[in-house]
């Protein structure tokens, strides 16, 4: 096995066996990789044939909710 030192940082991209990896903090001053995030949100609706709520529908959808502080 052959260990290679990478000088990556929070926030970059890092790709292995074609695999596409966020490089993110840890929680304890170091880094993690998690699987990256290679779509947008408008790539996803599209997919599924769906469009973003409009203003009007998420306020009607949340209005009802609790803010904070509220219970």
């Amino acid at each position: 096995m052959t260990v290679r030192k990478l000088d990556i940082k929070v926030g970059q991209v890092a790709e292995i066996d074609g695999h596409r990896y966020d490089v993110v903090a840890d929680g304890e001053g170091g880094i993690d990789l998690e699987p990256a995030i290679t779509r947008t949100a408008a790539q996803i609706h599209a997919e599924h044939a769906e469009t973003p709520l409009t203003e009007a529908e998420v306020t009607a959808l949340f209005s009802q909710s609790p803010a904070d502080d509220e219970g």
